[in-house]
């Protein structure tokens, strides 16, 4: 008996399991944002602890840091560093626009500490391939922003989504303000 295979015709469910199981394998899930007015970002959503909204006038200043480190928080009962991230890739600060008394926290954690960094909004919650990750070039960003880039990603609209490399944000607050984190 002989077998017709139609190309048109769906794989079986058998190897259609196996191909979403192989794909989802490398998928990873981010929280997307923008930094300042047009910077689409990312962060992967592992690397997060939670996401708040903070009042700037509950931010209290420490004396003679880097002014990307706009201070400290309570949050849980732990004092909690608030990083300006736009502020710390080239932009301006937070801090500097009158109309805002608010922003939202991006929490991780370093080794002991949590870090907020601050920004305007949160996005959505996004999956990305891998795989799919592409290299930061030398004409795309400026030297200091592409210190805290660990590449990029193609949305469904053709735009660029570039991924925060948490661990360069970590080292340059390190290094600009001799925070231990």
């Amino acid at each position: 008996m002989n077998q017709v295979i139609d190309r048109g015709s769906p794989a079986p469910a058998s190897q259609l399991l196996t191909q979403k199981t192989d794909a989802s394998v490398n998928n990873q899930r981010f929280l997307g944002f923008t930094i300042g007015d047009s910077l689409s970002a990312l962060i992967p959503l592992a690397d997060l602890q939670a996401t708040i909204k903070i009042s700037l006038a509950e931010i209290l200043p420490v004396p003679q840091m880097n002014e990307s480190l706009l201070g400290i928080i309570n949050y849980g009962d732990k004092a909690t560093w608030v990083l300006d991230l736009a502020h710390l890739m080239g932009g301006s600060c937070y801090l500097n626009t009158p109309e805002v008394s608010t922003g939202m926290g991006m929490l991780f954690q370093v080794q002991n500490e949590t870090v907020a960094l601050l920004i305007d909004r949160v996005g959505t919650i996004e999956t990305y391939d891998s795989h799919q990750s592409l290299p930061i070039g030398e004409a795309m960003f400026t030297d200091r922003i592409r210190l805290f880039l660990a590449g990029y990603f193609i949305d469904t609209e053709q735009k660029a989504r570039v991924v925060i490399d948490l661990r360069q944000v970590v080292n340059s607050l390190s290094a600009v303000s001799g925070v231990a984190v």
